[in-house]
C-alpha cells in the first residue's frame, strides 16, 4: 500500500501553475518581438513622410533640401545662398533610430553600390554625410534605402527616382 503520508512527486495543480507560467513568458516574449517589428515598420513609415514632405517643401518654396544619412540616424539640411545649413527644429529636426535598427543607402549616382554611413562622434559633428538631394525643378537624387532589424527578420526598402517618385517597395 501507497504511504499517503509523505508522497512523492507534483499534485496536478502544482503542474498546471507551471504551464501557466511557461505559457505566459512565452507570450509575453513573442509579442515583445513583434512590436519590434511595428516600430520598425512605423520608422520606416515616417521616414517616407518626411522624405515625401521634404520634396514637396522642396517644390513649394524653391529651396533645395537635402537629407544626411549616418550609422544612427537622419538629418534634413536646407541649402541657403551657397551653404547648406542643418535645420535643427520643426517636424525636419534630426531624427535618432533605434539602436536596433540599422540603416543601408544605395546612390545610383555613386555605381549603384552601398554608401558607408558613418557613426557621429558627437552631437554638432559637421561632416558631410551621404545625401539625398531634392531640387526645386523637382528632380532629386536617385536612391534605395533599407531598414533592416539587427536581429534579423522584415525589411523595408524605400526607394526613389530622378523624377521625384518615392515609394516604399515590397
Amino acid at each position: 500500500m501507497a504511504d499517503l503520508k509523505n508522497p512523492k512527486g507534483f499534485t496536478l495543480i502544482e503542474l498546471i501553475v507551471v504551464l501557466v507560467i511557461i505559457g505566459v513568458l512565452l507570450g509575453s516574449i513573442g509579442f515583445s518581438l513583434g512590436s519590434r517589428e511595428r516600430q520598425l515598420e512605423t520608422e520606416a513609415d515616417r521616414l517616407l513622410a518626411l522624405l515625401r514632405l521634404a520634396r514637396q517643401e522642396t517644390l513649394l518654396t524653391s529651396t533645395a533640401t537635402a537629407v544626411g544619412f549616418h550609422a544612427e540616424g537622419y538629418e534634413f539640411y536646407q541649402l541657403h545662398g551657397e551653404q547648406w545649413l542643418k535645420v535643427r527644429g520643426g517636424v525636419f529636426r534630426p531624427r535618432t533610430l533605434d539602436h536596433d535598427f540599422r540603416l543601408t543607402l544605395r546612390l545610383a549616382e555613386e555605381d549603384d553600390s552601398r554608401v558607408a554611413l558613418p557613426f557621429l562622434e558627437y552631437e554638432d559633428d559637421e561632416r558631410l554625410l551621404p545625401r539625398i538631394y531634392f531640387f526645386p525643378g523637382g528632380e532629386m537624387t536617385p536612391f534605395e534605402l533599407t531598414l533592416t532589424p539587427a536581429y534579423g527578420g522584415q525589411s523595408f526598402r524605400l526607394a526613389g527616382n530622378l523624377q521625384g517618385r518615392i515609394a516604399l517597395v515590397d
